[in-house]
């Protein structure tokens, strides 16, 4: 509320607020991996993916990267605004990135502080269960490539029981071998 002089009077108006966005962004493998393991960059998808996910980054205010994913990608992420997500160091300024840790800090009174509307998820594992698991994960786009790794990196790690339904919006084959973009938006748990 905020309280407006009108005439010789004061109103309180309801100003709203526009809710921010939260856009996880993935690549999987046919059997649903992000990565060999921990350093390994995604130098594995298709050109039709990284351009659609350089576009879409492009669209959003901030990007959420975990620590690793960061480091892995350094080179890409520094012209983006970033919260680096770490466990070792705690809303630690530095150029266009920030470090915070999530078992220190509220993250999404962090994000509506900055006043950021459109924030990327861009991973790892843990980041994006931990936006899963705090409802911030309002839309996926994931990138299926026709690729097996056979072992790796999984795209949601918990240790916990997750529960969460998404609706599938669209899908878009982006190129001849096979790489198929699905679209979700987050649906009321139930």
């Amino acid at each position: 509320m905020v309280l407006v002089y009108v005439g010789a009077v004061f109103k309180n108006i309801e100003i709203a607020m526009a809710k921010a966005t939260y856009i996880a962004i993935a690549a999987i493998t046919i059997d649903g991996k992000i990565a060999k393991g921990p350093k390994h960059f995604s130098d594995w998808t298709s050109p039709e993916d990284k351009k659609f996910m350089r576009a879409l980054l492009n669209k959003c205010d901030v990007v959420i990267v975990g620590n690793n994913t960061y480091k892995t990608a350094i080179k890409p992420l520094s012209k983006k605004n970033c919260i680096v997500l770490s466990r070792s160091e705690n809303q630690t300024n530095q150029k266009n990135r920030i470090y915070v840790n999530p078992d220190k800090t509220d993250l999404r009174k962090f994000i509506g502080g900055r006043g950021y509307k459109k924030i990327a998820i861009l991973g790892g594992a843990q980041t994006y269960t931990y936006c899963l698991e705090h409802s911030m994960m309002d839309e996926l786009y994931l990138t299926i490539e026709p690729i097996v790794f056979g072992r790796g990196i999984d795209l949601f790690a918990s240790k916990n029981y997750l529960y969460s339904k998404l609706q599938l919006i669209s899908t878009k084959k982006l190129n001849n071998q096979g790489s198929l973009l699905l679209y979700y938006k987050a649906i009321d748990k139930t």
